[in-house]
């Protein structure tokens, strides 16, 4: 009954889009519950992952992109809810009172915010990453209604009473330990640098062909007292993990895999 999830979920995957740039009312912070995503006219940081937008998904890619995919309508939603519910019907011979509760809240919770949303058709925003294509039957992707931006999650997998779930999200400020580290910083080491601003860092130097000053080559957030954590790009152009350390003396210090360890010092 709910494979018609997983269908749903690959047309919005392969269905054919023609080039469409980035509408900038998505540009922000935004949060729901532990979910940050952050949009900026160049790349949307999803779950912790730069992904740089491209008008059109290309048939193959590095790294990680984020574009239009194909649209949805409310009643496509609503469809799935029902399908959601007549899953619960026939399993309800097998769950006890508390699961059946549990079920139905969940439920009237996904018709409530399903409610709110407008009658219409709406774009979707997927990320794809190259490295990491998921398992198959779970997704996620983001869609615009009345300025709110809303994660809508689909995973056939998790069982009727999860299978679909929609979220809105607010706008969001960084934290206040990302907002001490905002500024501009330079590596006489490796002579790149770049200006941070909400956890988002934008080159001001170059030592490669594979990024320019301008491009967005750095992405924070906070891990703990004076730490941080996030992804950086390399001189061959890829994004690799990184963590960081505020040291006392107002540098950071950086780590990457391999051992790898530099020192950034504040302009």
């Amino acid at each position: 009954m709910l494979r018609l999830l997983a269908t749903f979920l690959l047309l919005l995957i392969v269905a054919p889009i023609h080039a469409q740039p980035l509408n900038p009312v998505w540009i922000g912070r935004w949060q729901a519950g532990d979910n940050t995503l952050i949009v900026t006219s160049k790349n949307i940081i999803n779950q912790g992952k730069i992904c740089r937008w491209v008008n059109k998904a290309p048939t193959n890619f590095e790294g990680c992109i984020a574009h239009y995919a194909a649209s949805v309508k409310k009643s496509e939603m609503l469809g799935l809810l029902t399908s959601m519910q007549t899953g619960i019907k026939e399993q309800a011979s097998n769950m006890d009172a508390a699961a059946r509760a549990s079920a139905t809240k969940t439920l009237q919770a996904l018709k409530l915010q399903l409610d709110k949303l407008s009658d219409d058709t709406f774009r979707t925003i997927v990320t794809s990453d190259a490295d990491y294509q998921g398992s198959g039957d779970c997704g996620a992707y983001y869609i615009m209604d009345k300025g709110v931006p809303y994660i809508v999650r689909q995973c056939e997998s998790a069982g009727a009473e999860f299978a679909l779930t929609v979220d809105p999200m607010q706008r969001a400020t960084a934290p206040a330990a990302l907002n001490a580290i905002d500024g501009r910083w330079h590596s006489p080491q490796w002579k790149y640098g770049y200006e941070l601003k909400d956890g988002v860092g934008t080159a001001t130097a170059t030592n490669s062909a594979k990024f320019k000053v301008g491009d967005e080559i750095i992405y924070l957030s906070v891990k703990g007292k004076n730490t941080f954590e996030g992804e950086q790009i390399y001189q061959n152009g890829k994004f690799n993990p990184i963590t960081v350390t505020l040291l006392p003396d107002g540098r950071l210090q950086f780590k990457g895999e391999k051992n790898i360890s530099w020192t950034m010092t504040r302009q």
